[in-house]
């Protein structure tokens, strides 16, 4: 790689960067591209607009970054999943959300931004618009796809809707969650706390599951 490459990549890494802090601080709607470029210490003012054409660029370019992060733990994990069930030997609800969720674990303790990548995560839910939207559901993995596929052979006796609505809760709650504590020790209930991170996690895990296989009411 080139002098001139190089720095145009470290450049176009900076502006991720700053944007995704800035985002996760301060919500979607509130950050410029003007802030963003003096964040990143850009010395030309339109450098954002340079690599990315507009503020949805940067947001996709952040987003693709997350989700690469994310993928380099979830795929291997359900690779492994469907290889079994296409054995004849299909996962537990509790086996397919811990590789659902274990992944969004690992990116909070990445160092640097992790704790940003979820916030930002966690904004996006509530700065939601149809062209964010469009972006998230860009997925060459097909990921929700491919779980919502392992959780109908775990849970037959769900409706689809049913199922696929009480997924979407989950993730929504975990994102959140995962954005609110910084430590999963850290809890609102103050002699209820966990002895460590890790076993406060496991209780919130066994919530999720709980949610997914509870007993559908009736109208």
């Amino acid at each position: 790689m080139n002098t001139t490459t190089r720095t145009r990549s470290d450049t176009k890494q900076n502006l991720i960067l700053s944007a995704l802090d800035l985002f996760a601080q301060q919500g979607i709607d509130a950050v410029s591209m003007r802030t963003i470029n003096a964040a990143a210490g850009a010395r030309n003012a339109s450098a954002v607009h340079y690599h990315f054409g507009n503020k949805l660029g940067i947001i996709e370019a952040i987003i693709s970054f997350i989700k690469e992060e994310l993928d380099s733990h979830r795929l291997p994990a359900l690779q492994a999943l469907e290889e079994r069930a296409a054995a004849g030997n299909p996962p537990s609800t509790r086996e397919i959300m811990w590789a659902a969720l274990k992944p969004y674990d690992a990116l909070t303790k990445t160092p640097g931004y992790g704790r940003s990548a979820i916030r930002f995560l966690a904004r996006l839910q509530t700065d939601m618009n149809a062209d964010i939207q469009a972006v998230l559901n860009k997925d060459p993995h097909e990921i929700a796809r491919r779980f919502d596929t392992l959780l109908a052979q775990a849970l037959p006796e769900l409706p689809a809707d049913v199922r696929r609505s009480r997924y979407l809760y989950g993730w929504t709650l975990m994102v959140q969650s995962f954005a609110g504590t910084g430590s999963w020790r850290d809890t609102a209930f103050g002699n209820l706390r966990a002895a460590t991170g890790d076993a406060a996690l496991l209780r919130f895990f066994d919530y999720l599951v709980g949610g997914l296989e509870a007993p559908v009411s009736q109208p």
